[in-house]
């Protein structure tokens, strides 16, 4: 009896001091990242009391970063573990970079189950994330063949039963920190018009949005930093609660529920790598480099399936995630060298070096319920050298805007769908491009473009659009409008009051804006010949968040001295975005003498002489108004 006694205890030691050995991975790999070489995991150490995190971080010396007390680790199951201290760093305080840019430092977390896979890093849906860190050699789910049959089985082509125009509503309350309104962007996927809505959060937290639909929606409302997606078809109506440690929390019957927590709570980036991408085109030949597109497309898409299985997503919300990964991807096209035969005129194109578009899926329906994903993809491809431009022959230097024709050609030969794709279809719903450029120019000639390009579309819902667009675009509008009554209107009308009885130039711009800094530097002796016209007054607004109080005062002082200027909050200027419907600065407004809005378009000021001509020539017109 002793002896088995004394077996059984040997046996229990065993056991608690093989528990108490921890679990090391040296050289980690994940298989996501938002942080560069800023951030590296060099060491894992899972015990039964803490899993500690070794980092490495590579930055500007002398700088610093900062790693959030709010940080954790989540699981195979999604279940988190809370950070609880730092070893060499303080948690939420900022740590400076030694002379070297490198340094050393751990983490540690509450313990992880020893039996874990892998495993995620995040300090905050807005900062650092690193997922799917595992031991080198486990293998994560992939993006295979079998999971390509099933998405294609999910894509959409019928228009009739995609299509349906109304609102949907989301019902939000914050329970802890209130912002004073959310904003949506409102992106539209198809005309690439923005048009930007605030909502007011009540004194209890609560909001109401009311957003426009016409096919089945993926996007944010942006509030306190953060995104708060939705899924919306018209007459749906959803409801979320942004929780006191700023987690969103979804109704039990909200469609597509776990892919929205996933969205809000992480945000995971499902681009490729512009940076990367940029300088790989700079160094390969146009074939290696679509040859790297294609093999970060797939990085992206098994990146997509390891979230995916994680979070249990269901076939469409499988289905609606890899197609924001695939279209983030395919932005990539545009980076090119210029004297390759695909991007000029010397030479057919060859279209084995574009499969990776072809494998897309772009002609799904789908695309479409990702508008701000869709909408610069467009823009990548209506822009991209293979589509916009031709180089001379003989001198690619030069280059020659492309005519309709080439761009049919080429696309077709790049889909080989032997008609113009879904993609370059929406290209021609570019409405601001008409209004702006082609109809000034020559409205003859532009209404016979957009009636050929009509023909041309083989999508009966855009060739609708396009028609009425047409129509509208060929209605005579007045010269100028009357603001809508509202909290936003009567702000603005605060603000130009003073200058009633002049014709006033408003240019929205920030001290963080590269281009708004760079044209008022530039138009000093524009600005003191506008400022010599007794009936013209020029107006900038700026907001606290983009141009921080010293900033202001230190441009205002050099660059601005003696001209009309203000400073408004960050919600006041959300509120001016969506009253004039633009999210991009500068940005100019016109206002008549009487206080109405000219609906003429003022372009960035440039050479002296023609913007003088131009503004002359405009306040004399609206000198009545």
């Amino acid at each position: 009896m002793k002896g088995i006694l004394t077996s059984l205890l040997m046996a229990l030691l065993a056991l608690t001091a093989q528990a108490r050995k921890p679990r090391v991975i040296e050289n980690p790999q994940w298989i996501s990242s938002n942080t560069g070489k800023s951030l590296t995991i060099t060491r894992v150490e899972l015990t039964d009391t803490a899993t500690v995190l070794w980092f490495h971080s590579k930055y500007k010396p002398n700088k610093w970063i900062r790693i959030s007390r709010a940080a954790t680790l989540t699981d195979d199951s999604g279940r988190r573990y809370k950070a609880r201290c730092g070893i060499g760093i303080k948690l939420s305080k900022r740590f400076y970079m030694p002379a070297s840019g490198e340094a050393d430092f751990k983490v540690s977390f509450d313990p992880l189950p020893r039996d874990t896979r892998a495993f995620d890093f995040i300090e905050s849906p807005a900062d650092w994330k690193i997922w799917g860190i595992h031991a080198p050699g486990e293998q994560l789910p992939q993006y295979t063949e079998a999971a390509n049959r099933a998405d294609s089985a999910m894509r959409k082509y019928d228009e009739a039963a995609f299509f349906r125009r109304g609102t949907g509503v989301i019902c939000g309350r914050f329970l802890g920190k209130r912002p004073g309104l959310v904003n949506h962007y409102g992106y539209d996927a198809m005309t690439r018009e923005n048009r930007p809505q605030v909502f007011e959060v009540a004194d209890d937290g609560s909001f109401t949005a009311t957003i426009p639909v016409e096919c089945p929606k993926l996007d944010d409302l942006r509030a306190n930093g953060r995104s708060l997606y939705f899924y919306l078809n018209a007459g749906d109506t959803i409801r979320m609660d942004i929780c006191e440690d700023g987690t969103v929390s979804y109704a039990d019957a909200t469609k597509h529920r776990k892919l929205l927590n996933l969205l809000s709570n992480y945000d995971p980036n499902m681009e490729a790598d512009y940076y990367l991408m940029a300088a790989l085109a700079d160094s390969l030949p146009f074939s290696g480099y679509a040859r790297a597109v294609a093999e970060g497309a797939q990085r992206q898409l098994d990146f997509a399936e390891y979230l995916i299985h994680k979070h249990k997503l269901n076939d469409e919300e499988a289905h609606l995630l890899r197609t924001k990964a695939r279209l983030g991807c395919c932005q990539y096209i545009n980076p090119m060298t210029y004297e390759e035969p695909d991007t000029t005129a010397q030479g057919s194109l060859n279209p084995a070096n574009y499969a990776f578009m072809r494998s897309m899926g772009l002609e799904d329906l789908t695309c479409l319920s990702l508008p701000f994903e869709l909408t610069v993809l467009q823009n990548r491809y209506e822009y991209c050298d293979l589509m916009f431009y031709n180089a001379a022959t003989g001198n690619p230097a030069r280059r020659i805007r492309m005519d309709d024709d080439t761009r049919i050609a080429r696309d077709e030969t790049l889909f080989g769908l032997g008609r113009p794709s879904m993609l370059l279809q929406l290209t021609w719903l570019v409405k601001h491009r008409y209004a702006n450029n082609e109809y000034p120019q020559d409205s003859a000639r532009a209404s016979k473009l957009i009636s050929r390009r009509i023909g041309l579309m083989k999508s009966p819902y855009l060739r609708a659009r396009l028609t009425d667009m047409k129509h509208e675009l060929e209605s005579p509008k007045a010269t100028t409008y009357a603001l809508p009554e509202g909290r936003a209107a009567a702000l603005f009308d605060s603000i130009v009051a003073p200058y009633r009885g002049k014709t006033v130039i408003v240019d929205f711009w920030a001290t963080t804006c590269g281009p708004c800094v760079a044209e008022i530097k530039a138009s000093q002796q524009l600005r003191d010949s506008i400022a010599s016209m007794p009936d013209v007054e020029l107006l900038f607004i700026t907001s606290d968040r983009q141009t921080p109080a010293k900033a202001y005062a230190d441009f205002k002082a050099k660059y601005l001295g003696g001209e009309e200027s203000c400073r408004i909050t960050h919600d006041d200027w959300q509120r001016l975005m969506a009253l004039f419907k633009f999210t991009g600065i500068p940005h100019k407004e016109v206002v008549t003498p009487s206080g109405l809005i000219a609906r003429a378009q003022m372009h960035t000021f440039h050479e002296i002489g023609s913007s003088l001509r131009e503004i002359r020539s405009m306040a004399a017109s609206l000198s009545g108004l």
